[in-house]
């Protein structure tokens, strides 16, 4: 027994009608969020900045151009094109595909730079820089 035979046997316009704009304003505030915290760490008078701090710092900018990239996505591939019916262009969806892609890859990387300096601060405490 089969369900939805078709896609436009299950609507799910409004789905992306109310979803979508919710994801979009995560996205967003995710941005507003790590640029707060990439203006509070510049006024910071720390001159020796231990590894960790630099490698939050540099995943607080991964992070925003991510979350720029998702929320940009998700309105240009979702948004427009189901509820507004408004498409983009084949080739131009998945350059900017490849870049979302690159930089959720960045954030991961950070994040496991991080955690290797975490595991080498455990194992060598005082060798720790």
């Amino acid at each position: 027994m089969q369900l939805f035979s078709t896609k436009r046997d299950l609507d799910i316009k409004p789905l992306y009608t109310y979803l979508c704009p919710v994801i979009i304003f995560v996205c967003f505030f995710s941005i507003i969020f790590n640029a707060i915290l990439m203006g509070i760490s510049r006024q910071s008078k720390v001159v020796n900045k231990s590894p960790i701090l630099l490698l939050s710092l540099n995943l607080a900018v991964t992070d925003l151009i991510a979350s720029l990239l998702n929320g940009l996505s998700i309105l240009f591939n979702s948004y427009l094109p189901e509820v507004y019916d408004i498409k983009m262009g084949l080739c131009s969806m998945l350059m900017f595909e490849v870049v979302r892609c690159a930089a959720l890859v960045a954030s991961a990387l950070h994040l496991l730079a991080l955690a290797f300096v975490h595991y080498r601060g455990i194992v060598n405490p005082l060798h720790y820089r």
